[in-house]
């Protein structure tokens, strides 16, 4: 495989924006999910993403896959920040396995052999002048070994909610609790899930691991614009992640440690401790918040400008008010409002609780 020159010419960077972050219940939707949200800050999860990438490359070099029923969103979002021709929609939602095989043979058709980082669109970076250094060190070190880069993240808790990995050993996807202090044990590092390979890599990878996704692949391959093509694909194509479908299993990983703070915004604990000054502090979620408190800490509040929340005797909890739902849970099982999300769409009765937001959001 011939090796490949990294710069920013040929550096390509992919923002997936395709999940519905059912764990950030009831303020994410399936229709107006977490990416979409402005936590913390002036801007959207996306619109910071898109922002730091801007430094990374440049505005031509960043493409956003996501579903097409995103497409309005992402717009209006996204502005004039990148060219809206490098918004890719998908037919289907397939994983991030489909998304990444989508956008990167779609960039390759039109800037042959490319450098490509793929990195979600909700989490939160700061320093980063030293998230851009590190990409642009992955991007160097893709194009120089032809191995997969991965970011990893010295952990602060054994999460079950992330993947592991143990550097150049052993690649694990959201253990339980009790497996992941093991790992951390052997040295483990969060998996960041930012991944920069050369297309090649990522054909090869995909040809010894998965060769069914590698033959449907050429599909796309072939004809990588064409819309019933690319909806023939994502109709065949299992819905697997990255993670499953390659990382757990390959032997051509190589790990760079972050010296970036960076946090995924998938639960409301982690949440807490992004925006709480100190721990055990009352926490509230936004300026139109109002909560009273007797003999309690270490909440996240979040609520109506026109409500007042009060907390009499408890301690560590989430709650979050919209005009539709309520959640009250221990921060520290926040991690299983996944497992409330799923019990809620299998029920017809109150499946929209989750699949329609309650009401039409501004997006800018």
């Amino acid at each position: 495989m011939a090796r490949i020159q990294s710069s920013s010419q040929n550096h390509y960077l992919v923002i997936l924006c395709g999940g519905t972050g059912p764990r950030l219940w009831p303020l994410s939707r399936a229709d107006f999910p977490k990416q979409f949200l402005k936590i913390n800050s002036q801007y959207s999860l996306l619109q910071n993403t898109v922002i730091r990438s801007k430094k990374v490359v440049p505005s031509e070099n960043i493409f956003i896959v996501s579903n097409e029923s995103y497409l309005s969103t992402i717009k209006k979002q996204i502005g004039t920040l990148i060219p809206l021709k490098n918004i890719l929609t998908e037919p289907e939602k397939k994983n991030t396995t489909a998304a990444i095989i989508f956008a990167s043979t779609y960039i390759n058709s039109l800037h042959p052999n490319p450098i490509i980082t793929t990195l979600p669109s909700d989490h939160h970076i700061s320093q980063v002048d030293k998230f851009v250094s590190s990409i642009k060190q992955s991007g160097l070190t893709a194009s120089k070994s032809n191995k997969i880069v991965t970011i990893g993240i010295k952990p602060t808790s054994p999460n079950p909610s992330y993947g592991y990995i143990v550097p150049n050993t052993l690649f694990v996807e959201k253990p339980d609790v009790e497996s992941a202090a093991k790992l951390i044990k052997m040295g483990a590092l969060w998996n960041s899930g930012i991944y920069t390979f050369s297309y090649q890599t990522l054909l090869s990878e995909l040809a010894t691991h998965q060769k069914d996704i590698f033959n449907l692949s050429k599909l796309i391959q072939n004809q990588p614009t064409d819309k019933i093509t690319i909806k023939n694909f994502f109709h065949q194509v299992p819905s697997i992640s990255i993670d499953v479908a390659i990382s757990e299993k390959s032997k051509n990983l190589t790990t760079i440690l972050a010296n970036f703070t960076w946090s995924d915004i998938g639960e409301w604990k982690t949440i807490y401790k992004l925006i709480s000054p100190k721990l055990n502090t009352n926490t509230k979620l936004d300026s139109n918040t109002n909560f009273l408190e007797i003999n309690s800490s270490g909440c996240l509040i979040s609520s109506n400008k026109n409500k007042l929340v009060g907390l009499v005797g408890v301690t560590g909890l989430a709650v979050i008010d919209t005009p539709d739902a309520l959640l009250v849970c221990h921060l520290q099982d926040s991690f299983q409002v996944r497992d409330l999300i799923t019990k809620i769409v299998k029920d017809k009765r109150i499946d929209n609780y989750f699949l329609k937001s309650y009401e039409p959001k501004k997006s800018n």
